[in-house]
C-alpha cells in the first residue's frame, strides 16, 4: 500500500503542507515550491466546482458511511499509475493523498485519520502555530512520516 505523497489544503485554498516520500519506482517526482502551489489550487477549485454540481439526490441524509465524512465533491482521481484521494474534514481542510493504484478510498480512510489525529495533536495544539500558515511542526512531520514509512513497506 505506498503512500507516495500527502497535502494538506486549509478551506481557502492555501496549501498548508506537502510531504513527498521515497517509494521505490514511485510515478510522483519532485516538484519546486511553485508546482506544489499549482497542484494544490488545482485540487482546491476541482473540489469546490464538482461539490457545486453534484447532484442532491446523490447525497443521501441518513448516509452513516463512515468512509464518506465528505458528502460532496472530488473523492478520488484513479490513473493507471497513481490514485489521488481527497478527504474533507468538517472544518474544511483538505487531506490529500496521492497512492499506488491498488489503494481504495476504504483503505486510505485509516490514514486520513491518522494524519488528522497528528495534525490536531501536534500542529492545532501548539501555541506558535497560526491558523491557515504553512505547518513547520517537526514533531507532526516525523509523526506523519514513521506512520507512512510503516505503510510503505
Amino acid at each position: 500500500m505506498p503512500i507516495y505523497s500527502v497535502y494538506m489544503i486549509s478551506k481557502s485554498g492555501s496549501l498548508l503542507y506537502e510531504k513527498d516520500f521515497k517509494v521505490e519506482g514511485s510515478p510522483i517526482t519532485k516538484q519546486n515550491s511553485n508546482d506544489y502551489l499549482v497542484i494544490a489550487g488545482t485540487l482546491h477549485g476541482v473540489h469546490a466546482i464538482s461539490s457545486k454540481i453534484t447532484p442532491p439526490e446523490s447525497v443521501k441524509p441518513n448516509n452513516t458511511s463512515k468512509y464518506n465524512s465528505n458528502k460532496l465533491g472530488l473523492r478520488c482521481i484513479s490513473t493507471e499509475l497513481f490514485n489521488i484521494h481527497v478527504n474533507q474534514t468538517v472544518t474544511g481542510l483538505k487531506i490529500i493523498l496521492f497512492t499506488s493504484p491498488d489503494v481504495t478510498s476504504p483503505k486510505a480512510y485509516p490514514l486520513y485519520q491518522r494524519v488528522y489525529e497528528y495534525y490536531c495533536d501536534y500542529v492545532l495544539k501548539n501555541p506558535f502555530y497560526n491558523l491557515d500558515m504553512p505547518i513547520r511542526a517537526r514533531l507532526f512531520d516525523d509523526k506523519v512520516l514513521e506512520y507512512v514509512d510503516k505503510l510503505n513497506v
